[in-house]
């Protein structure tokens, strides 16, 4: 592998506009070699992040370039043909969450990644995070005994637990350690797909509980964590802000903009930081902390609050999807 990462990007809409692409453009040992846009005229983008080329299609770019590594960041409906396409190819993968549209799907394309012997990471950049981080070092390798994660906002969405409080999902897993043994959860609202709400209790082989609260019928936007145990508390108001309580003492930290350059939603809820991530996983082959295998467990474990609560864990028949991923 050469000094410089090739990469090729399927998708340039707003969240990668906001994300990924800055982080990526911001790296001195990467060269945006390759995007897939839907666009009839990608020039504006080409020209904006300095991509080499554009394709149609996911097969052009892989048939016509040499990569190191592509980043999925398409609606959630079009990650799966994606990935394989690219892990196939030999090419190791970045995807925006959630990894496919069912786990079955999200357990397959893991599969595929180990045995190809490719990196496969997931975007669940919560885990990235500042304040996560700084929460979840503060128990060690015993992890939390008791974590509530919280994502409420106004305004019910399209299957907005599975497309938004994964990420409260993926942290409840990795602060609790384990995998689940017990889920029970309770949903609000009369529609299916356009939930109000969900709240879920799951308890981890670790002996440790997680609690989930993800209501769409708040009176504004707010992502909190609190966690216990081995004598810590800690409180983190998404993005920046974190209070760690050891022995009675309280110490306060703010994530300040000027620490991260102004780009506050790139960096303070971990987008660069799973980008970088993933770039060095590329380099040193070892295994991304959220890898597809993590991510397929995160959409399984999902998958079982879904159910508990009576919400399908498939698409809608007959529904179209449309995201801020589109590009």
């Amino acid at each position: 592998m050469s000094s410089r990462l090739r990469v090729g990007v399927i998708g340039a809409g707003s969240i990668a506009t906001i994300a990924q692409l800055p982080s990526l453009a911001g790296r001195d040992d990467v060269d945006l070699a390759a995007l897939v846009s839907r666009r009839n005229d990608p020039s504006s983008l080409v020209s904006r992040w300095g991509f080499g080329a554009a394709y149609r299609t996911v097969e052009q770019m892989l048939e016509s370039e040499r990569l190191d590594a592509v980043f999925v960041l398409t609606p959630r409906s079009e990650h799966v043909v994606g990935v394989e396409t690219t892990l196939s190819a030999g090419v190791d993968v970045f995807c925006e969450k959630p990894l496919a549209t069912v786990a079955n799907d999200a357990v397959r394309l893991a599969d595929l990644a180990e045995s190809a012997d490719r990196i496969l990471m997931v975007g669940f950049n919560r885990r990235f995070a500042p304040t996560y981080q700084a929460g979840h070092d503060a128990f060690g390798e015993s992890g939390a005994v008791f974590c509530a994660a919280q994502k409420n906002r106004n305004g019910s969405e399209y299957r907005a637990t599975f497309e938004n409080s994964i990420h409260m999902v993926d942290l409840l897993r990795w602060y609790c350690g384990g995998e689940p043994t017990e889920v029970s959860a309770s949903a609000a609202g009369e529609d299916l797909w356009q939930e109000d709400g969900v709240s879920a209790l799951v308890r981890f082989d670790t002996g440790h509980t997680g609690v989930l609260v993800a209501a769409r019928n708040a009176g504004g936007w707010e992502e909190s964590l609190d966690a216990y145990g081995g004598g810590v508390s800690v409180h983190v108001e998404a993005p920046d802000r974190i209070q760690v309580t050891r022995d009675g003492q309280t110490i306060s930290r703010e994530m300040r903009a000027e620490a991260f350059g102004w780009a506050t939603a790139t960096a303070t809820f971990g987008f660069r930081g799973a980008v970088d991530h993933f770039l060095d996983r590329v380099r040193d082959r070892a295994q991304p902390l959220t890898s597809g295998r993590e991510a397929a467990h995160t959409q399984l474990l999902l998958d079982r609050i879904l159910l508990a609560a009576g919400l399908p864990t498939e698409e809608q028949p007959g529904r179209s999807w449309t995201s801020h991923a589109q590009g």
